[in-house]
């Protein structure tokens, strides 16, 4: 039997420029999910540890990281590391991370791949590592086409096991030119096991099971939901199928919440339990809380005062905003009266939102009715309509696509307005 662990797209390094300063506890998160795996390999003992390429972010990583990772490899020296160059960071010749002198005087157990080629693994002189590296960001070829010829030479009764990096071919779910592998890759080469990387989410099962993506051990974005995994591989024997546990290793959590203004008080109740469940490991916790719906100025800035201290001890807490804001007959008079421009400029928005995404906006939730921008001129004494055509000419001078202008975007820009407008008014 050969147990090892299948481990892919660490991306040490990783800026999260997104969130500011709070992206170095990020960065440092991933170094220590490292330490704990390395850690958990060999308490279980395992065979070997694999990472199918991105354990770095790009070629162009801090070297003070550089060497702690190895360091780190250097504290498990009896743990046999096999390490494949991946699109993120390919070995790509003298400029390639892996040609830094930290990796050139890396301890005895640490092995980068940096040729496509057939190792052997354990010392019963029966199992075999095939290799495909990658050597550049993009590309149309399938790696794993390596890997046939490759396996061919090797003994019909050895445990061959393959390791590269790429997107699964499956329809619509993947860029020709972002390495795409054969969905039958393992099988098409003999293989027992193909270990790739590239997707961050964990996806099993692919060529009877053969085929494993794990994705990334710690989560990146708020969408990798099924992020946070290495896979624990045991296989019997040439020709059994592998064995494939998830082992869940992630440092921080990243979690999305929604607050509706069109159920405020339920939302507000809702939100308010859902935050005194996390706040405990607040320090271990990426948080997006999302405000939707429509909502007045005064009610949006009540909400924002609320949640602000709420969300501060939180590793990360990021308030998104994706509301509408809706104003009262009164409070718009009030804006045509004293604001006239401003308030053309709210409903030229509303205008350019129902272009772009093709919804009509309801009665009362436009800001403003046939009110028309004169960018430049004096306010109109008459309103009319922004039209498609008038959409389109005042957009094209900066060459911006109205598919481009998304709701959030939309709502940024009306949120941005209404706060310089209470600025100015106080």
């Amino acid at each position: 039997m050969f147990r090892f662990i299948h481990s892919a797209d660490w991306q040490l390094g990783a800026r999260f420029s997104q969130f500011g300063m709070p992206g170095e506890k990020l960065r440092e998160a991933r170094l220590a999910t490292l330490k704990r795996v390395l850690e958990r390999a060999s308490q279980l003992a395992v065979d070997a540890f694999l990472v199918a390429g991105d354990l770095f972010d790009d070629n162009q990583v801090d070297g003070a990281l550089v060497e702690a990772a190895i360091s780190l490899f250097r504290t498990h020296s009896t743990l046999p590391i096999y390490i494949l160059p991946g699109n993120h960071d390919p070995y790509t010749g003298p400029d390639s991370i892996w040609q830094r002198k930290a990796f050139q005087n890396a301890p005895a157990n640490v092995h980068v791949l940096r040729a496509a080629g057939a190792y052997p693994l354990g010392g019963d002189g029966n199992t075999y590592l095939v290799a495909s590296p990658l050597h550049q960001k993009l590309s149309t070829t399938d790696p794993s086409l390596k890997l046939v010829e490759l396996a061919a030479s090797l003994p019909l009764d050895a445990i061959k096991i393959g390791l590269t990096h790429g997107a699964l071919a499956i329809e619509a779910k993947h860029q020709p030119n972002d390495f795409p592998i054969a969905l039958n890759a393992a099988t098409r080469a003999g293989l027992d096991y193909l270990a790739i990387g590239h997707w961050h989410n964990w996806l099993p099962d692919t060529d009877g099971g053969r085929i494993v993506m794990p994705g990334t051990p710690e989560p990146d974005r708020f969408a990798n939901e099924a992020s946070g995994h290495v896979a624990l591989v045991e296989i019997a024997g040439p020709g059994q199928p592998p064995r494939v546990q998830a082992l869940s290793v992630a440092t921080l959590t990243w979690r999305t919440l929604t607050f509706d203004f069109t159920s405020a008080e339920s939302s507000r109740a809702s939100l308010a339990a859902a935050l005194g469940e996390l706040t405990p490991a607040a320090d271990r916790t990426v948080l997006r809380v999302t405000l939707t719906g429509i909502a007045s100025p005064d009610a949006l800035a009540e909400i924002h005062a609320w949640l602000t201290p709420a969300l501060a001890p939180f590793l990360v807490g990021q308030l998104r905003d994706e509301t509408r804001v809706a104003l009262t007959a009164t409070e718009l008079a009030d804006l045509q009266s004293r604001h006239p421009i401003l308030a053309q400029v709210l409903a030229d928005i509303d205008r350019l939102e129902t272009f772009a995404s093709g919804t009509v906006i309801a009665s009362g939730e436009s800001q403003s009715s046939n009110l028309k921008s004169e960018i430049g001129g004096p306010a109109p004494t008459t309103h009319e309509p922004l039209t498609l055509t008038d959409a389109n000419a005042l957009l094209a001078p900066s060459k911006i696509d109205l598919a481009s202008l998304t709701p959030g975007l939309l709502a940024q820009l009306r949120q941005t307005i209404f706060q310089n407008l209470q600025e100015v008014t106080r």
